[in-house]
């Protein structure tokens, strides 16, 4: 075998190993009698830390638990329990929301539509002396706008995306 080839097989197989680890010390699958000291490395200096001048960088030195021995059934076996399981990591499909995208599209160019339409009534109604008293009309209409129905257009988005992935699954 190529020396490039098994050298990638080992270091996946060290990874695989870590985080097997970190799963079963993250569940509290550890064994108390054994206790292992590690390093987490941080960027900045703390009271507590310890500076690698290989690494030029501080550490924090703690003592962890190790975790207890199983075999590959019982990984399996605890891996379809839990919360970090292979199957329940698998990505989710992209799902298109086309319905919701196209909402949120007129929601967004109403909203800049609003603003900018106040402002230009604004504008032409501020010129007029009559009107003078009564110009922050368009202003407010645009506000409210804003705060009102922009968000729920928004959310009315948000429902039809999650009603398109379930139709999709």
């Amino acid at each position: 075998m190529n020396t490039k080839v098994q050298e990638f097989i080992n270091k996946m197989k060290e990874e695989e190993k870590k985080r097997r680890n970190e799963n079963l010390i993250s569940l509290g699958l550890v064994d108390e009698t054994k206790k292992t000291i590690v390093r987490q490395y941080i960027s900045y200096y703390r009271d507590d830390a310890k500076y690698d001048k290989e690494k030029q960088l501080y550490y924090i030195e703690k003592e962890v638990y190790e975790p207890i021995e199983v075999t590959d059934e019982e990984y399996k076996e605890i891996v379809k329990y839990s919360a970090f399981g292979e199957e329940k990591n698998q990505e989710t499909k992209e799902v298109s929301t086309t319905w919701a995208n196209a909402i949120k599209v007129i929601a967004n160019i109403l909203f800049a539509l609003s603003i900018i339409g106040g402002f230009m009534l604004w504008i032409v109604l501020a010129d007029s002396y009559d009107t003078r008293d009564f110009a922050w009309i368009p202003i407010a209409s645009a506000l409210e706008y804003c705060i009102l129905c922009y968000p729920l257009i928004v959310g009315f988005s948000k429902i039809v995306a999650v009603a398109e992935r379930k139709l999709q699954e």
